[in-house]
């Protein structure tokens, strides 16, 4: 169908720089975001007139249910603005089907890998930054390690107790899962204060930065872990210029959106296994 593939290929051309400006510069400029969710409204009016108005329709409710999502997400402080965007535009870009039928559940399988794979990737990007600062990191990892001696003695003693009784063969691997999701919190936490936490000036501020310390500017709150909207940087920015505000302290957030264009890969190479357990949920 010349429609799908007109649609596919436009949309991870869009990925594809979104990606490569959020690597580089950990932003997302607005014109990408919104021009996905233009161009894909746009196509489907184009084809309208031959494929049908539902086409149009459809993209239209997978935009809505994902601005819905997106603002939860962003209100939450779960995901940046840039991420929210993006998403909305992908609603737009695969739609919903209506009625309903199996290729209806394809944003959801798509949003379902994007949670998937950008924890595989987070954690991978989070691997490369410990072995790339490892002579800052690793000491401040074991520093940490320190810190929680009576835990880790008691998940092991529990582990080693429950497994000495056990008699579930090699499931006995998975009651060291506790211990293991200790370490690796440790492990998130210590890249994160050595690689992620940054104090900069305000003049250096992007939107979706997240705040480490709580500001106050005049009768202005900035709560901790906000993320930063437009208006709030001209507000911090005027104050630096006032000499009211000298730097601020953020934390960075893995560059997420190349996460986006891995999911939608995944997502049209499975299309016939999505189609699939589409059926089977919808019991069709």
């Amino acid at each position: 169908m010349l429609f799908f593939l007109v649609l596919a290929v436009l949309t991870l051309a869009f990925l594809v720089v979104a990606s490569y400006s959020d690597l580089r510069t950990r932003e997302v400029p607005d014109m990408l975001s919104y021009g996905l969710i233009i161009t894909a409204l746009g196509v489907r009016a184009i084809f309208a007139p031959v494929e049908g108005w539902a086409v149009l329709f459809n993209g239209v409710i997978g935009f809505v249910v994902c601005f819905v999502l997106a603002w939860l997400l962003y209100k939450s402080n779960l995901w940046g603005g840039g991420d929210s965007k993006l998403l909305m535009g992908m609603g737009a870009a695969m739609g919903i089907t209506y009625p309903l039928e199996a290729s209806s559940l394809l944003l959801l399988w798509f949003f379902i890998l994007l949670l998937m794979v950008g924890s595989i990737y987070g954690l991978a990007w989070l691997i490369g930054l410990s072995l790339f600062h490892r002579k800052t990191c690793l000491p401040a990892f074991m520093e940490k390690i320190k810190q929680y001696p009576k835990t880790q003695w008691g998940l092991c003693l529990s582990s080693v107790v429950v497994i000495g009784f056990s008699f579930l063969n090699i499931l006995w691997l998975l009651l060291l899962l506790p211990l293991i999701v200790f370490y690796l919190f440790l492990f998130v936490t210590t890249i994160e204060e050595e690689c992620f936490v940054k104090r900069i000036s305000p003049l250096k501020l992007t939107e979706g930065d997240w705040l480490q310390e709580e500001i106050r500017v005049d009768e202005e709150r900035f709560p901790r872990r906000r993320a930063l909207e437009k208006k709030d940087i001209e507000i911090l920015q005027t104050a630096h210029h006032e000499g009211k505000l000298s730097s601020v302290v953020i934390r960075e957030g893995i560059p997420f959106v190349p996460s986006f264009l891995l999911a939608y890969i995944v997502t049209l190479w499975g299309m016939p296994l999505a189609v699939s357990l589409g059926n089977v949920f919808l019991g069709l």
